[in-house]
C-alpha cells in the first residue's frame, strides 16, 4: 500500500480488519444521509483512535437519490430497477469513492482503500472485484491519478478478519445496523455481524 493511502471507514467489520492489516496513512468516514451515520461514526472515531490512525470526516447530502434500508425507502426516487439487496442505495459506492477521492486529493492522498469482501459481490454489483478495477481505471484516468483499492474482494469477512490480526478489542466497536445507530438485531447487517462473529469464532 501506499504511505499516503486513505481507507473508507464505515465502522463495519470489514473496514476495521481492512483498518488494522494494512494500517492506512489515514482514514475517513462519510456522512451522505444514511440512517445509521451515529453508529458509524461513533465505531469508525474508536476504531482510528485504538489503532492510532487519523480519522477524518464530512457530509454530502445523498438523501434525495436514495433508497433501501440505509434511506428508509420512503424517497421519491425509488429505484425503477429491482433492488438486487434490501439494502441496495444506487451507485452508492461509486459515489462514495469518487467523494473519497475528490477529499483525498488536495489533502495529498494517492489510494483510495475499500473494504469490500466476496460475498458483497453476491448481493450488488458495485461490491465485485470488477466493479472496483473498473473505478479505479476511471479515477486513475482523470486529474491526480488516485488509485482505487479493494484487496479484500477475493476473500470472506472471516478470512479478512484472520489474516488482519484485528483484536477482539478493536473488533469489538464494529457496527454493522443498516437502519440505527445501535443494532437492532434483525437487518442484513445485523445478521451478517452475528454470523461473522459465530464464523470467526468470536461470538461470546
Amino acid at each position: 500500500m501506499s504511505e499516503r493511502s486513505l481507507l473508507m471507514l464505515s465502522g463495519g467489520h470489514d473496514s476495521i480488519a481492512l483498518a488494522a492489516w494494512v494500517s492506512p496513512a489515514a482514514c475517513l468516514t462519510i456522512n451522505y444521509g444514511q440512517r445509521p451515520v451515529n453508529g458509524e461514526f461513533r465505531a469508525a472515531a474508536a476504531v482510528a483512535d485504538e489503532l492510532g490512525l487519523p480519522w477524518h470526516s464530512f457530509a454530502v447530502d445523498l438523501t434525495p437519490i436514495g433508497s433501501g434500508l440505509l434511506h428508509g425507502g420512503d424517497s421519491a426516487s425509488e429505484p425503477l430497477v429491482e433492488a438486487p439487496s434490501p439494502e441496495w442505495w444506487p451507485y452508492r459506492n461509486q459515489l462514495l469513492v469518487s467523494l473519497a477521492a475528490a477529499w483525498a486529493l488536495p489533502h495529498g492522498f494517492d489510494q483510495i482503500l475499500v473494504g469490500s469482501v466476496s460475498p458483497d459481490g453476491d448481493r450488488h454489483l458495485d461490491g465485485t472485484a470488477g466493479f472496483y478495477t473498473r473505478l479505479d481505471d476511471l479515477v486513475a484516468y482523470q486529474e491526480g491519478n488516485i488509485r482505487v483499492i479493494a484487496p479484500a474482494t477475493g476473500m470472506t469477512t472471516v478470512d479478512l478478519i484472520n489474516v488482519s490480526g484485528v483484536t477482539d478489542n478493536v473488533l469489538g466497536y464494529a457496527h454493522s445496523c443498516h437502519i440505527a445507530a445501535y443494532p437492532c438485531g434483525t437487518c442484513p447487517g445485523c445478521c451478517k455481524h452475528e454470523e461473522v462473529l459465530r464464523n470467526s469464532g468470536r461470538l461470546r
